[in-house]
Order: structure tokens, then C-alpha cells, then sequence
């Protein structure tokens, strides 16, 4: 498995169609602060993922509309914000 391609919420990118496909780099290439709210919470706390959190799973995550990666609410949002070239 390539570390470089495990997401700060702890989905292997190296997995994902879009990756593949290389429309996407990956999570940790791709976003910058305030795209990922996973992501930036992981970096404030200065943690490698967000299953190291001592809280984990937090309410917030768990309530969040796009805490499922690939479920159809995640597609709609991807498509939004990643157009296919």
C-alpha cells in the first residue's frame, strides 16, 4: 500500500475509480485547507488520520452530509467541485 495515498479520514485513495482514472492525485495532494473539514481538524490536531483522534468516531463526523465516501450525496458534491475534463 502507498502511504502516500491514505487520506487523513483513512480512505485508501489508491482504491478509489477517480484516482485511477487520474483525475484526482489523491486527498492529500488534492486539497488545500478548507476544502476537507477531515482533513484540516486531522492537521490542527497534528494527528496522521482521523481514526487516531482519542473521540473518533466524533459526532460531527458521523453527522456530516458527506461522511460516506461514494455514496450518491458524495458523487453530486465531487462532481460539483471536481469537473470530469
Amino acid at each position: 500500500m502507498d502511504e502516500q495515498l491514505l487520506g487523513k479520514c483513512g480512505y485508501y485513495c489508491g482504491s478509489c475509480p477517480t484516482l485511477i482514472q487520474g483525475i484526482c492525485p489523491g486527498c492529500l495532494k488534492a486539497h488545500q485547507t478548507g476544502d476537507c473539514f477531515t482533513r484540516d481538524c486531522v492537521l490542527r490536531q497534528g494527528l496522521t488520520a482521523c481514526g487516531e483522534c482519542r473521540i473518533f468516531p466524533c459526532e460531527t463526523i458521523m453527522t456530516r452530509p458527506r461522511c460516506t465516501v461514494l455514496d450518491k450525496d458524495w458523487l453530486k458534491w465531487k462532481k460539483r467541485t471536481m469537473p470530469i475534463k
